[in-house]
Formats: C-alpha cells, sequence, structure tokens
C-alpha cells in the first residue's frame, strides 16, 4: 500500500534551504516523530510497571509518607536544599 502526501510549503522550503529533497526531509521528520512516540510509549509502561510494584509493596508493608512530610520534603528541594526523602512509616 503507497500513501501520498502532500508537502506543505514550509517543509519543502526547509528542504530547500538545507539543500535536501522534500521527501527525504519529510522522512527525517517522521523518523524522529516515530522515534519520539516510541519512547513516550516505552517510559509510560515502565512508568506503569513501577507504579504497580509500589502500589502491591504499599498493599504489603503500609509504608508511606504523609502529604504534609512530601511537600515539606519538595519545598526544601525548590529552596535549594539537599534533602533527604523522608523516612517511609506505618
Amino acid at each position: 500500500m503507497e500513501i501520498t502526501i502532500t508537502i506543505p510549503e514550509l517543509l519543502a522550503s526547509q528542504a530547500l534551504a538545507k539543500g535536501l529533497p522534500a521527501e527525504a526531509y519529510v522522512e527525517g521528520i517522521l523518523g524522529k516523530i516515530a522515534e519520539a512516540t516510541l519512547a513516550r510509549s516505552r517510559d509510560r509502561e515502565r512508568l506503569r510497571g513501577e507504579l504497580a510494584a509500589d502500589w502491591e509493596s504499599y498493599q504489603t508493608t503500609g509504608l508511606h509518607l504523609e502529604e504534609a512530610e512530601v511537600d515539606d520534603w519538595l519545598a526544601r528541594l525548590e529552596a535549594g536544599e539537599v534533602a533527604e526523602l523522608p523516612a517511609l512509616h506505618v
């Protein structure tokens, strides 16, 4: 199956300025978009796995931080302090 695209004038002029055929320039852009989309998908799946493991750990141990503790820690980081994450507790 062949897909035909019309290259917008802006992309064609950018390709010309770089001395590239417009089709090759667009293919390069599409390749970068595909790579970025795949990387985001991998990151999202990695995060889902980490969250699932963290939730399971919480359900097993009950260890957690309270909102005020996290807010204080983040405020210290924002102020430029080197602040360790508070200890988890039940």
